[in-house]
This record gives C-alpha cells, sequence and structure tokens, in this order.
C-alpha cells in the first residue's frame, strides 16, 4: 500500500514540476535524492551488520538466556503469568536489541515472540498485546540507528539525541505500559 502513495507523491510531484515548466530541475533532484539514499543505505550497513552480528554472537553465548533469567522476574510481573516460558528469550532479546536503539535487529525475535506468546489462541492475549506496545516504543538507552543516520549525514555531534531518545521513549513505554494494564482491568470488569 506505502508503495502506492510513494508512487503517487512522486508522480504528482513529477508531473506538477512538468506543468510549472520545472520537469528537468525535478528530476534531477529525485535522481540526487536516489543517489543520496543509497550512500546513506550503504553507510548504515555497516552498523547494522555489527550490532546485529553481536546480539547474534551474545545470543549463541548464552547472554540472552542469563539475561532472561535475570529480567526474568521484571518481565513476569509486568507481562503477568500469561507470559509463556518459551516466549522469554525471544522477548528478552527484542527489548535488549530495542535498548539498544537496534528496531531492525529487534524484529525477528519481536516477531518469534509474538508467534510464540500467540500459539494456540484465536485472538491476542494481554501479555501479546503488553509486549507490542512496549516493542512499539521501546525504550532506547542508546538509539545506535539515530546516531548512525546522524553520523552518515555528517553531524557535528551524532550522540546529542541519546539523552532526549531516552527521555522520550521511556515516557512513550510508560504511557504505552499505563494504557495497557488499565485496559486490561477494564476488560476484566466488562467479563
Amino acid at each position: 500500500m506505502l508503495h502506492w502513495i510513494f508512487g503517487g507523491m512522486m508522480g504528482l510531484a513529477l508531473l506538477w514540476g512538468m506543468a510549472a515548466g520545472n520537469g528537468g530541475q525535478v528530476a534531477a533532484q529525485m535522481l540526487k535524492a536516489a543517489e543520496e539514499a543509497v550512500g546513506t543505505a550503504l553507510a548504515l550497513a555497516g552498523a547494522y551488520a555489527f550490532f546485529c552480528g553481536m546480539l547474534n554472537i551474545a545470543r549463541r553465548a548464552g547472554a540472552a538466556e542469563g539475561l532472561g533469567n535475570l529480567l526474568s522476574p521484571m518481565l513476569k510481573r509486568l507481562f503477568g503469568s500469561s507470559l509463556p516460558q518459551e516466549a522469554l528469550e525471544p522477548v528478552t532479546v527484542n527489548l535488549t536489541a530495542n535498548l539498544l536503539g537496534l528496531g531492525n535487529a529487534a524484529t525477528p525475535m519481536g516477531m518469534e515472540a509474538a508467534r510464540r506468546m500467540g500459539r494456540g489462541e484465536d485472538r491476542a492475549s494481554d501479555a501479546l498485546c503488553l509486549f507490542l506496545v512496549v516493542n512499539a516504543s521501546s525504550v532506547q538507552l542508546f538509539p545506535a540507528t539515530v546516531i548512525a543516520l546522524r553520523a552518515a549525514a555528517g553531524s557535528a555531534d551524532p550522540g546529542s539525541v541519546a539523552l532526549p531518545a531516552f527521555a522520550a521513549t521511556a515516557i512513550s513505554t510508560a504511557v504505552g505500559i499505563l494504557c495497557c494494564k488499565c485496559a486490561e482491568k477494564w476488560g476484566e470488569a466488562a467479563r
């Protein structure tokens, strides 16, 4: 669906530029932007490969399981008894990757956690809904992707966004958890 929206926007911009007599300039800017997009993607590829590799090494070394054991009491309290034991490791790895600001690296484990949490269910459990909210808001101690993007764009201080990003994501996560817990209580009262 998005490809139709963005394709339509680009087509309309090109038509508008041609109608205004600036078709050549619009086409040149579109090509320049495409070139910059490829350059940014290549600059980010190294950072993604590094962090995805580190997460994989940590997982194979048992760090995810150890972190899961460490975080287990907090996660059990947060998600309640409806968090399946087999979903604990992917939930932990996903939340750890999100803490490090590696949203794209967190996605496969998030999908695996959601799959394990929703197994055998015909509708989303309270724990799965809460996981999706926490995953979407994702507290970021170190926003690696944003810092890498800022560095690739030539920012003088790419790390200056770390504290504001942490504050914003901590607040959004807290509000999301509060809303989920309220909806959970409201759902229990309605049953």
